[in-house]
């Protein structure tokens, strides 16, 4: 694995400028993404050029241009590669705010994310201290349902309701009011509201089908209430049920309507407004008057449903035909009848004076008074006689008794005055509360109230009646009497006798009167009953002007505009017998300030007579209009012509109200504006001009109130087939138009206009057409008259929609009998989703969205549809209850950067109780695991989601979805640390009884977020070993480091005891305690206060005193005792940081007093803790403490002066920092028993926030606010992305290719130039040294056989396949050592310090090299030494003097093998030396060559020869011991295959080292002549990485590097299937004999004496630095073992033949696992801990580089514990039973299931 530096430099901004970025917000997409492509090209090439090896800086640089080219286009894999070890995430967090799509799949593809969140702020500060932001969003989670801001009116809210009688609740954005104390019983079904300017409610009226009380007000069916609770009766309301209503708040009228008859106040005071006030369906009530105003008609015939309006008429709907305004149903006490100008009598009047004339009674003017009542003699019965001057029509009568001296008429009967018949007369009983008809004996109530009776006859019985008579039956005391009489008439009359006009003690405003113009003259004949007016004109003057002005003008009283019949009166020209005379009669009536009527009017009738003159509108008389009536002479009057005079008679009219419309059909409009002005111009109510079928029923109305044009659309159960449109049908332009494809199929209750979309709910499934299909609620564009449906619709009928402006305007709210949102069939994988039967729809976003909380079943949701000009007013929502709130939650809510509180998940999905009924989120946080990354939402619980998942789930697009299976036990605690999900708490075990198997939650869960699969891990278990009592209640991160500690109610995890506090290591994946000591006591909170962890709670170490605080301390990794503790008075609960403000040392610690229960908190500064006085109740409780900054809380909670205050607090004044403020969560109950849910604290002063609810209506809690902050850094060790790997080569081979091809291509020309010619240089230079005879000179194959002779060269020795032979010489020339023995100790007293750096001095000083030159520490060669690295730079030059497998241990032993452990980036610098030490070091060489020759010279000329070698032992291939004659055929067969000549005398050929093969380390150190006693190196070799034979020098000089020092030994190979005597390390076939390699291997071991063999090393070296690619040996595997010689007589290249063999076979056995080089042994035995886990075997070598990974050698075994990553498995090397396992990661491709063969990977050994 690589790790990459994550800092802003590698992301590609400077610190400066990311800083900056940070806070002004300004980073654009752009910049963003062009950081994501620096930040991925960066970390590509460096893991690009590490997995490449020492591939070389052309590869680097290619692959830096290359991926750079790829991250441009492909940014979105290129973000994948990041790769870091200090990670420090910032989330980009989406959020749910709501849909943007009404269709969205499982997968998304059919719509974008939801809206994001926002950037969150740079927080300053240590990473992962801070918990508090000024930006971004704050997420709350408890155990709620819904949730409201605290409002004060509501007591703090426990929000608990009556759920057996319906309540009103007036709902804001986010707070709650319920409209009354106590519910009100009944279904409300009809409501509306006047708002104050603010948008909030300032009075409600309601309407229901049984409601009869609110509060302890006794109602009918309607009813108003006010903010504060004052109720409104509305003079006892209706009788009978109320379906619709409509506030008009600029008129403050209600409008009602619905199925009753009359007002209960007409009902229950008198009966003079019984039958006009109200007697069809609909009535308005004056809310500033708290009176019930008559409309200009009596209502309609059949129930009203619905009320719309536009800017000018409120229309009513419902199932009705015509108006209810006839003849019957007007107002009886507008006419009186002047009983001043009619004959009154009275019968048995008493002779008291002053007291029996019956005219007292009339106009009366005071009570029982001389001359103001009249009374009827003692004990006798009288009458009251009244005959009137005209005929009338009586409709009521109005009394008052006397009470004169206990005088007064008990009873009484109303008798025609002319017929003596007793009339019907009805009465209100206000014990029965209704009306009675009475006839012979009418009761009448001894008091000075008026009395109302109403003739109750038919209208011919009491029409035109002459008098009546009021007979007095009985009596009070002495006698009978009245104190005051008065008479009304039906209709109202005009009389052209000014004195038959009104009264003189009448209370009409307008009294009638008439005026004359010409010669009307009185007509009185006996045969008629009143007087009239004659015009008499000469019949040739009928068309003078005289005759023609010659009019009678009458002004009526009209009480109500309305439709009348206008009948004149005319007497029959029979009783003046004048028929001959009789003319027509012009009338002229002004009926509006618009409109004349004009009639001719023929009197030619003989008796009297009604005649119908005009039908039609009639205004209602004003002050400043009333109607008028004109009566002239027609002009052209035609008369006969026996007589020379005409005349025109003129006696009263009289207007009979009738019924305006016949044809409404469900629909009428009324103007908007009712003023008596208004009318005089014309109907103010009116049909459709364009009426709909008969028996239609429209359910409601859709207007704009703003449109002036009158548009509507109407919904209902009605079809025209003609027309064709059905169910909806839109009303514009004066005439009924149909929508698109006919409208629906089914009925339609609710309408909403939306802008350009209309709402249609109701109970149908599709357009009428049927080529659209919906269920029961749909979209109609008007735009585009199109039809949409709203998802899948919903499974039962809609019964209510209004645009709901709490949430904005762009939300339509949904009531009815349904119980699911069903499955959209346009979205793949869609489903019905279980829904409370009241939704919202988002017309912006087009999806169902989150809704206020009530807990039951709502009959009614209302919001003013028709006022734009509140966006923010309230609405309204009315049911049968148990909890309500303003926000349904779900246990989750989201404050939001701008202080909004809002619910985040779609309607459907939200969190819910499990099975048992249980519900509470008791953690969440936001998990991002690196920059650039999406934040998740993911909360923990008990709870379930709607995909099933229990207790933790994550949001996903508004949907609450499963996380991780397996999580049965409640969740407590929830961490982050990098990849890695922490979920703990309660455990939830069970064991099946069957298979015995354990199941179930453990009480922690480590959830990697990247592969989706839970961490493998030890269970927690109690003291018993129980691991059902596990609780995990803190999961804490220590910043900056892989530590996780976990802390609550446990003992072990595993075997292993850490009780109550355990530490994981993210990249160890282990468990460990913090230390030897241990708590007392179950851990119920922690943090981390600087360098230390505080832990909460109870513990007592035997007698001390009980400590509810400890903290660890990490610097003496020990747990101490944390100051002050013992101040605290109880129990610690809750701990919080103080971070945020910089002060990492302090902390608040909340809990609950140890005494008195109650709820405590203090803050702790390092040294003491100081107690805030928070006054809480008794049974409150804490659970959360979150340090807030004050520009996050809301403004309604906080206001400007008081932020600014605390804003302005110094530091010190208060324990709670400046500029921030406490959030108190949990069950808080404050002054006042109020409880809040959370709220604020600023050290002294509460200001609360929320109010919680559960679904039974008990009080709520909130249990944590979490901010949307960074993780903290954690130190993650991460592999590279292995789709950018492979996503480079891609691009490599088809993009780049060519131009990689052609840069390489001149790069080899020119170095092949370069290098011929120095391999020239090499050859020439040993074929010299050889001709100067030196000893031990390797040569070219055609050269050896002289080697036979003896004669100045060391004799090859026949090796068989693996033999090699090696001039002795060269390790004397290139050490300096061309002594005897006797120089040792000089040498080694010259020799330098023990200095592991080479410089550039060391490596071209000319020194020989011993065993004295090696650094005593490493092993390495002493760079300070005169013979230094001089001599290997000199002998190999450019090809780093040295095999890749040579190396120095520590005892001085030359050796084969490599050492890359341990090397540091930064040590490359100093292997790297400059070109300049290189050209240096030919120069060298080349010298060397020279003085070599000479030495070969002078060595020939002494005769001096090398050690004696033993003879060797011969081994082929599977280490099988050959004899000397098997040795050389195997030789021959070599020499066949490869081509080279067989040497003379029996001599092998040369052969370089294999890798594979171990040199010996002999008893006498070849280098030094010293005997170690035969003690052997425990290093021994492992494969390099890095060729030697490279011509590359950046690997040259790696290769050099890692032949400074030792490498653990491998471990056994296997022997081959069938062969069970040995386990060996095959050996490799050498493939090339050139000198070169010889030279090599004489560095790598051989001991020489001979000076001439110094100048063949020398010359050798040489060739070495020019040779090409591979003439080097490949890898070995090498360890050192001792062998004495076989006899002084053997040969020098005897002794090499047979030391080599030896130390091979040597190496095989202690690879095996051999002691002694007797005999073979079987290969290590398996740990007993190791059988249950499988056995791999090396294929390759693999170095371990990190801590956590696994290094081994090919071959050795690898017991593997974890293969759930495709690329990265965990395993166990056993290296013997002295030593430990080792156990860490490691490739998975590294490692084969079967052993390996004895010719397999021998390469790469």
């Amino acid at each position: 694995m690589l790790a990459v530096d994550n800092s802003d430099e590698r992301r590609g901004l400077s610190a400066a400028a990311a800083a900056a970025a940070a806070v002004d917000g300004t980073i654009t997409k752009q910049q963003q993404q062009q950081q994501l492509v620096q930040q991925t090209t960066r970390a590509s090439c460096v893991a690009y050029s590490s997995r490449q090896g020492s591939g070389g800086r052309t590869k680097k640089w290619a692959a830096l241009a290359l991926v750079a080219m790829l991250a441009v286009f492909t940014p979105a894999l290129a973000a994948d590669s990041t790769s870091t070890s200090l990670t420090t995430p910032t989330p980009t967090t989406t959020a749910v705010r709501g849909p943007t799509h009404a269709s969205q799949s499982e997968s998304g593809s059919e719509s974008e994310s939801m809206d994001e969140l926002g950037e969150i702020d740079d927080v300053s500060g240590k990473a992962g201290s801070s918990n508090t932001t000024n930006g971004g969003s704050i997420g709350i989670v408890g155990g709620f349902r819904g949730v409201s801001l605290y409002a004060g009116n509501t007591g703090g809210a426990t929000l608990k309701l009556d759920s057996t009688v319906s309540s009103i609740i007036s709902l804001s954005q986010d707070t709650v009011s319920f409209l009354s104390n106590a519910p009100s019983d009944g279904d409300i079904t009809a409501a509306c509201a006047f708002y104050n300017s603010d948008g909030s409610v300032s009075q409600v009226f309601v309407g229901g089908s049984s409601l009869s009380k609110v509060n302890s007000t006794d109602v009918s069916y309607v009813a108003g209430i006010s903010a504060s609770g004052k109720i409104d009766s509305m003079q006892g309301g209706v009788n009978g049920p109320v379906n619709a209503l409509y506030c008009d708040q600029d008129k403050q009228v209600v409008y009602v309507g619905g199925n009753f008859t009359t007002t209960a106040a007409a009902t229950l005071k008198s009966v003079s407004t019984s039958d006009s006030a109200a007697t069809g369906h609909l009535v308005l009530y004056d809310v500033a008057a708290s009176s019930w105003r008559t409309l200009p008609f009596s209502g309609v015939d059949g129930p009203v449903y619905a009320f719309g309006r536009t800017r000018d008429y409120v229309f009513a709907a419902g199932e009705f035909s015509a108006t209810v305004d006839n003849a019957t149903h007007v107002s009886l006490g507008t006419q009186p009848v002047n009983l001043t100008a009619c004959t009154i009598t009275g019968g048995n009047s008493a002779e008291i004076f002053g007291f029996g004339d019956p005219h007292n009674a009339i106009c009366t003017k005071r009570l029982d008074t001389v001359s103001n009542t009249w009374l009827m003699r003692d004990k006798l019965t009288g009458f009251f006689r009244i005959d009137f001057p005209f005929r009338t029509t009586p409709s009521l009568l109005r009394l008052i008794n006397t009470m004169y001296q206990g005088r007064g008429t008990k009873s009484f009967r109303v008798e025609a005055a002319s017929t003596n018949l007793a009339l019907r007369m009805a009465y209100m009983d206000s014990a029965l509360g209704a009306e009675v008809i009475c006839v012979q004996s009418c009761p009448l109530n001894h008091d000075y109230s008026w009395q109302d009776f109403r003739f109750a006859d038919d209208s011919a019985t009491v029409a035109n009646l002459t008098g009546v008579n009021i007979v007095v039956t009985d009596w009070y005391g002495e006698g009978g009497g009245f104190n005051k009489v008065e008479l009304y008439q039906r209709d109202p009359r005009v009389y052209v006798d000014s004195s038959f006009n009104g009264s003189p003690c009448s209370q009409q405003a307008i009294q009638p009167t008439s005026n004359m113009v010409g010669d009307w003259k009185p007509t009185s004949p006996s045969s008629y009953h009143g007087t009239y007016r004659t015009l008499t004109v000469n019949a040739g003057d009928v068309d003078s002007a005289t005759t023609q002005n010659s009019q009678v003008r009458l002004y009526p009283s009209i009480p109500e505009a309305g439709f009348y019949n206008i009948y004149m009166m005319i007497p029959g020209c029979e009783n003046t017998n004048t028929c001959i005379r009789r003319a027509s009669a012009k009338v002229t009536l002004g009926m509006t300030r618009s409109q004349e009527v004009v009639a001719t009017v023929g009197q030619h009738n003989f008796v009297d007579q009604e005649v119908l003159v005009y039908r039609g509108y009639t205004p209602a008389s004003t002050s400043n209009f009333t109607m008028s009536v004109s009566v002239g002479i027609v002009s052209d009057a035609k008369v006969s012509p026996q007589t020379t005079q005409i005349e025109a008679v003129v006696d009263y009219f009289r207007f009979e109200r009738t019924t305006s419309y016949t044809d409404l059909r469900g629909v009428m409009r009324l103007y908007t504006d009712l003023n008596s002005e208004l009318q005089t111009y014309g109907p103010l109510y009116m049909p459709l001009n364009d009426t709909l079928p008969e028996q239609a029923v429209v359910y409601s109305i859709a207007a704009d109130a703003s449109d002036k044009s009158g548009n509507v659309y109407l919904g209902g159960n009605f079809a025209n087939q003609t027309s064709g449109y059905e169910g909806v049908v839109q009303y514009k332009d004066n005439k009924l138009q149909p929508l698109n494809n006919t409208g629906v199929l089914g009925s339609v209750s609710a309408l909403v206009l939306n802008g350009k979309s209309l709402f249609v709910g109701g109970q149908f499934n599709g357009t009428g057409d049927k080529k659209v299909a919906f269920n029961n609620i749909a979209q109609y564009n008007t735009s585009d008259s199109q039809w949409y449906p709203l998802a899948g619709g919903v499974n039962g009928a809609v019964t209510h929609m209004v645009p709901y402006a709490p949430f904005g305007s762009d939300i339509v709210a949904v009531t009815g009998s349904f119980a699911q949102l069903l499955a959209d069939p346009r979205v793949p994988k869609s489903e019905n989703v279980a829904v409370s039967p009241l939704i919202m729809w988002n017309t912006t976003a087009g999806d169902w969205v989150a809704t206020p909380y009530v807990e039951g079943t709502p009959t009614l949701v209302f919001s003013d549809a028709w006022n734009k000009s509140r966006p923010n007013q309230a609405g309204l929502i009315a049911g049968k209850f148990s909890a309500a709130a303003a926000i349904s939650a779900g246990g989750t809510l989201l404050l939001d950067s701008d202080s909004s509180v809002r619910s985040l998940e779609y309607v459907g999905y939200s969190l819910r109780p499990t099975a048992n009924q249980a519900f509470a989120v008791n953690t969440g946080l936001w998990y991002a695991k690196s920059n650039g990354t999406a934040a998740k939402l993911i909360v923990g619980g008990q709870f379930t989601t709607a995909d099933g998942s229990t207790n933790i789930a994550q949001l996903d697009q508004g949907r609450w979805r499963k996380l991780v299976s397996g999580v049965n036990g409640e969740v407590l605690t929830l961490a982050n640390a990098a990849k890695f999900l922490f979920i703990g708490g309660k455990a939830n075990l069970t064991t099946s009884s069957s298979s015995q198997k354990t199941t179930g939650f453990m009480g922690l869960t480590v959830y990697d977020m990247d592969s989706g699969d839970t961490m493998s891990m030890p269970r927690f278990m109690a003291a018993s070993g129980s691991t059902t009592q596990v609780k995990i209640n803190k999961v804490a991160v220590r910043a900056n480091t892989a530590q996780v500690i976990v802390g609550g109610d446990f003992q072990l995890s595993g075997s292993l005891s850490c009780p109550y506090v355990c530490s994981w290591d993210i990249n160890d994946a282990q468990w460990s305690p913090l230390a030897s000591s241990s708590l007392t006591g179950p851990v119920t909170d922690m943090l981390f206060a600087g360098n230390q962890l505080v832990v909460a709670g109870t513990f007592q170490n035997g007698s001390q005193p009980i400590q509810y605080l400890m903290h660890y301390n990490f610097d003496k990794s020990a747990w101490e005792e944390v100051a002050d503790v013992a101040s605290l008075p109880g129990p610690a609960a809750v701990l919080a940081p103080v971070a945020a403000t910089g002060d990492t040392k302090s902390f608040f610690v909340a809990g609950a007093d140890r005494s008195s229960g109650k709820s405590y908190l203090a803050r702790f500064d390092g040294r003491s803790f100081t107690q805030l006085s928070v006054n809480l109740g008794s049974n409150s409780s804490i659970r959360g403490v979150t340090l807030t900054p004050l520009s996050r809380i809301p403004a309604s909670v906080l206001s400007a002066s008081a932020r600014s205050a605390l804003s302005r607090r110094a530091d010190g004044e208060s324990a709670i920092p400046s500029g921030y403020a406490l959030s108190i969560s949990g069950d808080l109950v404050l002054s006042g028993n109020k409880r809040a849910s959370s709220a604020f604290f600023d050290g002294s002063k509460w200001a609360p926030f929320l109010s919680t609810v559960q679904s039974d209506g008990s009080a709520g809690y909130v249990s944590s606010f979490f901010y949307e902050n960074p993780p903290l850094s954690v130190y993650e060790k991460k592999l590279m992305s292995t789709a950018l790997v492979i996503l480079i080569a891609v691009v490599i081979a088809l993009g780049i290719t060519f131009l990689i091809v052609l840069v390489g291509l001149a790069y080899v020309y020119f170095r092949n130039r370069r290098e011929a010619a120095a391999t020239a240089s090499a050859a020439a230079a040993a074929i010299a040294a050889a001709a100067a005879g030196g000893a031990g000179t390797m040569k070219p194959p055609q050269m050896l056989a002289k080697s036979a002779t003896g004669t100045g060269y060391l004799h090859g020795s026949g090796m068989g396949a693996a033999g090699f032979s090696v001039g002795a010489g060269a390790m004397a020339a290139a050490t300096g050592d061309l002594g005897d023995d006797d120089d040792r100790p000089r040498h080694a007293a010259a020799a330098a310090g023990d200095r592991d750096t080479w410089d550039e001095d060391a490596l071209m000083a000319a020194s020989e090299l011993r065993y004295n030159n090696m650094a005593s520490k490493t092993g390495r060669v002493a760079s300070g030494s005169s013979t230094g690295l001089a001599g290997l730079a000199t002998a190999a030059g450019r090809q780093a003097a040295v095999s890749s497998d040579t190396y120095v241990d520590k005892h001085g032993n030359v050796g084969a093998g490599d050492q890359t452990r341990g090397i540091p980036d930064d040590s490359l610098d100093s292997i790297f030396e400059s070109a300049a030490a290189e050209a240096e070091a030919e120069q060298a060489a080349t010298t060397a060559a020279a003085a070599a020759a000479a030495a070969a010279a002078s060595n020939e000329k002494s005769g001096s020869h090398g050690y004696a070698m033993p003879a060797p032992h011969h081994y082929d291939q599977r280490g099988n011991e050959l004899s000397q004659q098997q040795a050389e055929n195997e030789l021959s067969n070599i020499k066949a295959k490869t081509g080279s000549p067989q040497p003379a005398g029996g001599a092998s050929l040369a052969a370089p080292i294999p890798r594979s093969l171990a040199m010996p380390a002999p008893a006498t150190d070849l280098l030094s002549g010293s005997d170690d006693g035969g003690m052997t190196s425990s290093y021994g070799s492992r494969s390099s990485m890095y060729r030697p034979d490279s011509t590359n020098p950046f690997e040259q000089r790696l290769a050099l590097r890692e032949s400074q020092g030792a490498f653990p030994p491998a471990g056994p190979f296997a022997a081959e299937a069938g062969d069970t005597s040995s386990a060996y390390i095959p050996m490799p076939t050498p493939r090339h004999q050139d000198s070169e390699q010889a030279a090599a291997a004489v560095l790598a071991g051989a001991t020489v004496t001979t000076a001439a063999a110094a100048a063949a090393t020398a010359a050798t070296a040489a060739a070495t630095a020019a040779a090409p690619p591979g003439a080097v040996a490949s890898k070995k595997n090498s360890k050192d073992s001792g062998s004495e010689p076989e006899s002084e007589s053997e040969s020098a290249a005897a002794a090499i033949r047979r030391r080599s063999l030896s130390a091979a076979s040597s190496s095989a056995d202690t690879s095996n696992g051999r002691s002694d080089a007797s005999g073979p042994r079987e290969p290590l035995p398996i740990r007993d801990s190791l059988r249950q886990y499988p056995v791999f075997y090396a294929k390759f070598t693999f170095s371990s580089r990190e801590t956590g990974e696994l290094g081994f050698r090919a071959g050795e075994r690898v017991f593997v514990i974890d293969q759930s990553d495709e690329i990265w498995w965990m395993g166990i090397v056993d290296h013997g039973a002295d030593q430990p396992l080792e156990q860490g990661v490691f490739p998975a491709t590294y490692v084969s299931d079967t052993p390996p063969k004895t010719t397999e990977w021998a390469e790469l050994m």
